[in-house]
């Protein structure tokens, strides 16, 4: 019988900088033995060639890691006629023509299956000028994309983004029940559900089923307004009553920390981990 718990940690290298060798070596000495890749060596993961990809799959086949997911910035984006605000998109453009957007799905695509990843996240169009604002609900790329990742055998999952159209309980689950039959999950970021008031037991609860991987990081309210990061578990963010409802609708989830801290993000990762083996029901590995 295999008593091994079904969660399991999910540790993204470029939290430690821009050399992915660092990241992995402190995950395999937490013991976690999965990667979220989002860019490395200072480049969105999505804009390297097959060769640099190639390479970050052999750093982590060299210490027996494999990549859960690529954190891909897909529909982040407005047209070039939008002014979009501070966004952090990893070293990928925020203001992508339309006629480019398929190549970069495509592309996206093949990076995960280079790196075996089953997993690519997508957003939901950048909020902007309302004239200039798109909605996700509809838009014929993404049923494009769909097909195109059910091809593939990769799975598209949406990230709930404050600063995207799709930020709140209501209209994801508008999205995900449209979409959900052509393979569109949610990947659940709680702290940004927080961050827009909704990370209680009665909003989490109809989003569970849909979630397929969960985003961790945590943060204290700032002097002055604003948020200071800190390791999960150690700030506002209500897992206490999340982490159980989600293990009970779904007992084997992927948890990736995404620290934040920026002076001591090992330590921060460190602390994060040792937080979710107690926190999640049954414990993650």
């Amino acid at each position: 019988m295999d008593d091994r718990p079904a969660s399991t940690l999910v540790l993204n290298p470029d939290e430690l900088g821009p050399d992915p060798a660092t990241g992995m070596d402190l995950a395999v000495k937490l013991g976690i033995g999965h990667l979220e890749v989002r860019s490395t060596e200072g480049a969105n993961a999505v804009t390297l060639p097959a060769d640099r990809l190639w390479h970050i799959r052999a750093l982590a086949d060299e210490r027996g890691l494999k990549v859960a997911a690529l954190a891909s910035p897909l529909w982040k984006w407005c047209r070039p006629e939008a002014t979009p605000g501070r966004v952090d998109t990893f070293g990928f453009p925020t203001q992508v023509p339309p006629a480019d957007r398929l190549g970069w799905i495509e592309r996206a695509i093949e990076a995960a299956r280079t790196l075996g990843a089953p997993i690519v996240r997508v957003f939901s169009h950048l909020q902007v000028e309302p004239e200039f604002t798109e909605q996700l609900l509809g838009d014929p790329l993404l049923a494009k994309a769909l097909d195109a990742a059910n091809t593939a055998g990769v799975r598209l999952l949406l990230e709930n983004e404050p600063v995207c159209t799709v930020a709140h309980a209501e209209p994801l689950l508008e999205v995900l029940h449209r979409y959900h039959g052509q393979g569109l999950g949610l990947w659940l970021d709680v702290a940004n559900l927080h961050e827009v008031g909704q990370a209680t037991p009665e909003v989490v609860g109809p989003l569970a089923p849909y979630v397929g991987y969960v985003h961790v990081k945590d943060y204290r309210p700032a002097d002055g307004g604003g948020r200071s990061f800190c390791p999960a578990g150690e700030g506002v963010v209500p897992y206490g009553e999340v982490l159980p409802l989600l293990h009970a609708a779904r007992p084997a989830l992927p948890y990736a920390l995404e620290t934040h801290v920026r002076d001591t993000p090992a330590d921060a990762l460190t602390a994060g981990a040792a937080f979710l083996r107690s926190a999640v029901p049954g414990g993650v590995a």
